[in-house]
């Protein structure tokens, strides 16, 4: 018996379990069906941007599971191919990365975007500061004295 047929013949939706009309041509009722477009969508877009990246990769930047990834390559979506770039360490904690895409973790490039953003803040204050005290000079006055 196939796993997605219900009891009364009907198919039923892989994710949420629904039933769904027995000819659709998914595996998913309609509103599980636009959620799963819309994460291999966005897995499309990062393999556009970085070929090659690996499952763990997009877990770490995307937040996908491994396993919803896996999925789409068992269903023959996504296709595995293999990657020279493996064990490469995060230059600032030495994780590992897999990736030869990133030179940071996300936890660091977060950290590193905040520490930026500080730097250029503190920078703008004392840009502002040093304007608006500025070296100030003052005309003095210089008098003879006659003897």
């Amino acid at each position: 018996m196939d796993k997605h047929k219900g009891y009364l013949g009907g198919r039923t939706c892989r994710r949420c379990k629904k039933i769904i009309n027995e000819k659709s041509l998914y595996d998913y009722c309609a509103e599980c069906y636009k959620k799963v477009e819309d994460v291999f969508n966005s897995i499309r877009e990062y393999l556009r941007e970085y070929p090659g990246a690996t499952a763990f990769e997009m877990e770490q930047r995307l937040g996908i599971p491994i396993h919803v990834i896996n999925n789409f390559v068992r269903d023959g979506r996504l296709i595995e191919i293999p990657n020279a770039y493996l064990n490469m360490e995060c230059l600032r904690c030495g994780c590992l990365l897999i990736s030869a895409h990133h030179k940071y973790c996300p936890v660091c490039e977060i950290a590193i975007k905040k520490e930026l953003e500080k730097a250029k803040e503190s920078l703008t204050i004392s840009m502002e500061k040093s304007e608006n005290e500025g070296a100030k000079m003052h005309y003095k006055a210089h008098t003879r004295k006659s003897d």
